[in-house]
């Protein structure tokens, strides 16, 4: 589970199944406990009879900063662990960037198909009829579907298989296998 922490920025290799999962456990426990504590932090001693949105805030701003230090910091092993989790499979590192260039691209479009509609539309909203307004709300939400959200869960979903995919079980070219398998053993030949 800490093996991470240990290679904390190596990115060379090859991780284990067990290694990556145990690690996603880790940060689940560790987010669940920083959630708990900053909630309890910023809630602690508050009046909910008469709520204070300011005194909130300051709270905020004062326990927040010290839970995202937390993060940042697992943030290096954390993508260290994944690269030598795709190198198991024989997968470039460079699969993590999917999900981001898949985000990237379907903004692209969205803004490029609907940002020339609002822009023509511009002070016609007015003149609309409520059948041309849900009609345009559905094209925007179908387009923001079709453009960012379906890409996205599809290349979440591609990353998840090869998450879960078994590491090649002889040497690759990132290195030998953690499980040891495809070593051939020579006996020693006695004459």
């Amino acid at each position: 589970m800490f093996q991470p922490l240990v290679k904390y920025v190596d990115f060379q290799g090859r991780a284990r199944r067990s290694e990556f999962w145990l690690w996603v456990l880790f940060r689940i426990i560790v987010g669940a406990v920083t959630g708990t504590l900053s909630m309890t932090l910023m809630f602690n001693g508050m009046n909910f009879q008469n709520p204070d949105p300011s005194q909130f805030m300051a709270r905020y701003f004062q326990v927040m900063p010290l839970f995202q230090l937390i993060n940042l910091a697992l943030l290096l092993p954390t993508l260290a662990v994944a690269v030598r989790r795709l190198h198991d499979i024989n997968r470039s590192g460079w699969w993590l960037i999917m999900p981001i260039a898949v985000a990237i691209v379907g903004l692209v479009l969205f803004i490029i198909m609907f940002g020339t509609q609002i822009f023509s539309m511009a002070g016609g909203f007015d003149h609309m009829t409520e059948e041309q307004s849900i009609k345009f709300a559905f094209g925007m939400f179908g387009s923001l579907f079709l453009c960012i959200f379906l890409p996205i869960l599809i290349s979440q979903i591609v990353m998840l298989v090869f998450y879960c995919t078994d590491g090649t079980p002889t040497a690759n070219r990132f290195g030998a296998d953690p499980k040891g398998r495809g070593v051939i053993d020579t006996p020693e030949v006695m004459f």
